[in-house]
């Protein structure tokens, strides 16, 4: 057995003894009217409730025994039972709620937005995930994590499986709003983006793209960025809408910039032509976007390919 640090144990470790944490159940994950901690965190500054999925609820058919789908899900609703009960607290206190949700895949965040003043998604976080999470709470650690699927408004956004047709699928050729974007992520301070080395104008098939971005953080906290470089193609069929192509996690300091370099090979930005049955290069304007995400572009610069 491991040394398993629960959230409620990193959070009174981080809060030290001079904090009083006191800890409940709120609700299991199906009973929507008997909820415990009501009166605990009326009478408390902070309230962090945890909410969301177990492996019991979503994972390999016969290990998720509690799933009504045989592990696979079949709706990006969180628990019934966890909704209710964080609209229970909201009416209990005007004090801070801030929700920590555990799911191992897409879930709706928009059905608990409204009951929470901060929502931390902190996927299945292991066995110090405790310690993790607390460190984020208490300010030791900015989040820099960024999310590596996109998060839909609603699964009648994606296509029916019986198609194998990529249109529509995944942020690469999805064209439509969604509750967060791949990429997606926030951090305690602020940054921002500014050229230092932008594209050249043209480029051949055995080129690099070089890039030198600097990175500022005007917050008052230490924080890590991560830079990421999309390529949004020419408008040919079947080409993707955008794609990522690089990224960089840099640190920099409350108050302070500092510069990195993106380098993007040509030769990757080939794809499969059907009617050639082999890889080509497409000649053709492409652009390359700098963002936070695969949403929020800060920086865009065209070039050709010839």
């Amino acid at each position: 057995m491991g040394d398993i640090v629960t959230i409620a144990e990193g959070s009174t470790k981080a809060a030290g003894p001079a904090t009083v944490v006191q800890y409940d159940q709120g609700s299991d994950y199906a009973d929507t009217t008997h909820f415990g901690g009501i009166w605990v965190s009326q009478n408390s500054d902070i309230t962090i409730a945890v909410v969301g999925l177990t492996p019991l609820l979503e994972g390999e058919e016969g290990d998720a025994f509690l799933s009504a789908s045989g592990g696979d899900r079949a709706t990006m609703s969180l628990p019934k039972a966890h909704i209710a009960f964080l609209k229970k607290l909201r009416a209990a206190s005007s004090k801070p709620i801030v929700v920590i949700v555990k799911a191992g895949s897409a879930v709706d965040i928009s059905a608990i937005a409204s009951y929470a003043d901060a929502i931390l998604l902190a996927w299945y976080p292991g066995e110090q995930g405790g310690t993790a999470v607390a460190d984020i709470l208490f300010g030791n650690l900015s989040p820099s994590g960024r999310l590596p699927i996109t998060f839909y408004q609603s699964l009648n956004d994606l296509p029916d499986y019986a198609s194998y047709n990529m249109k529509g699928r995944t942020y690469r050729y999805f064209n439509g709003p969604v509750q967060y974007p791949f990429g997606y992520g926030l951090s305690y301070p602020s940054f921002n983006y500014k050229w230092l080395q932008e594209p050249k104008l043209v480029y051949q098939i055995t080129a690099t793209i070089r890039l030198s971005i600097r990175v500022g953080n005007s917050g008052n906290f230490d924080g890590d960025e991560v830079v990421q470089a999309y390529i949004e193609y020419p408008k040919l069929q079947r080409m993707p809408v955008k794609e990522l192509k690089a990224f960089k996690r840099v640190t920099v300091t409350k108050g302070n910039s500092t510069a990195t370099v993106i380098n993007i090979l040509v030769i990757v930005l080939q794809k499969w032509s059907l009617e050639e049955n082999k890889w080509k290069l497409y000649k053709g304007t492409y652009t390359i976007c700098i963002g936070k995400n695969s949403g929020d572009f800060v920086l865009k610069k065209s070039f050709t390919v010839k």
